[in-house]
């Protein structure tokens, strides 16, 4: 895809042979240096996540600098997924139709699917790409039952924050994907007991998915948030989720008890206890069994891919 020259700089800056990682000098291989630039319109579009000043022409400009991006938004925002009543033909109509929300989110999930595109085809790095999704809708639905439930305290997280945080909560096992996706397919599939198996990700590349994503975030320049997101969202999360970070760390979760996994896990928590983690109120706009929220969250996914 192409870009702007500014827009370009901001993603071709390749990682240093070291990188600092929770207060400890991290090496990189070979391999992750050559890690291949993100799609700069989503780089933007990540950028603006946090920034409510920002305007739907200024976001819209940018979509219309690359034409290959412009197509693939168009394919989607006529799919069924937003049920448009009427043909969208171009970038500018899709800006106004669909609103300045959800154009950030399908220009992030339009960037994304194509910097995995070689990827797909491989079903344990496909299970990457559906994951995020899944945590992405959950993060989303989380922050809605908050709001809608009307809690004494609610997560106060905005619901478009939530989903682009959990679209975007594993980047760095995207780029790991991208660099090296055979061996990080063979990786995943003799991971056993551990869904995110750090340690073997630490051997292959000389940092694991957390500490790349971290400093993805920084090269980037991305809202400060996300930092914690992504090289975070492993650790424990401690009673209810009440910032951006406990929304992440459990729609991960919830994600993988769904069904929704990278690699299979005995140690993961059963639906009902993550559940009973959240006020009376917000449960009940999650399915009732798990089963039932898993086919929600596979149409939603379903819908997105198909497009």
């Amino acid at each position: 895809m192409s870009g702007t020259a500014d827009h370009k700089m901001a993603t071709n800056c390749q990682p240093p042979k070291e990188i600092l990682a929770k207060g400890r000098a991290v090496s990189l291989s070979l391999g992750l240096l050559e890690l291949p630039p993100f799609p700069a319109i989503a780089v933007k579009a990540l950028q603006m996540a946090s920034d409510s000043q920002m305007r739907l022409r200024e976001l819209h400009e940018i979509i219309s600098t690359d034409q290959a991006f412009s197509a693939e938004l168009l394919k989607i925002a006529n799919s069924p997924l937003y049920g448009m009543r009427t043909a969208i033909k171009n970038t500018l109509q899709a800006s106004i139709l669909l609103g300045y929300t959800r154009l950030k989110r399908l220009v992030l999930t339009v960037g994304i699917r194509g910097y995995l595109v070689k990827t797909m085809d491989t079903p344990s790095l496909r299970l990457c790409w559906r994951h995020s999704l899944a945590c992405a809708i959950v993060a989303e639905d989380l922050v809605t039952a908050s709001f809608e439930a009307k809690c004494d305290v609610p997560i106060p997280v905005d619901k478009d924050f939530a989903f682009t945080a959990g679209i975007i909560h594993d980047v760095g096992r995207m780029a790991l994907a991208v660099v090296k996706p055979k061996q990080y397919a063979e990786l995943l599939r003799n991971t056993e007991n551990d869904h995110c198996n750090l340690a073997g990700e630490q051997d292959l590349f000389g940092a694991n998915h957390c500490e790349i994503g971290r400093f993805l975030v920084v090269t980037w320049n991305l809202p400060e948030d996300f930092i914690a997101v992504t090289s975070q969202h492993h650790d424990i999360l401690l009673g209810r989720p009440m910032n951006a970070l406990g929304v992440i760390q459990f729609s991960c979760m919830m994600a993988n008890v769904l069904g929704f996994h990278v690699s299979p896990s005995t140690g993961m928590r059963p639906y009902e206890a993550l559940l009973a983690d959240l006020p009376e109120g917000e449960r009940q706009y999650f399915g009732r069994t798990r089963e039932e929220y898993a086919a929600q969250i596979a149409c939603r996914i379903d819908a997105i891919e198909s497009a």
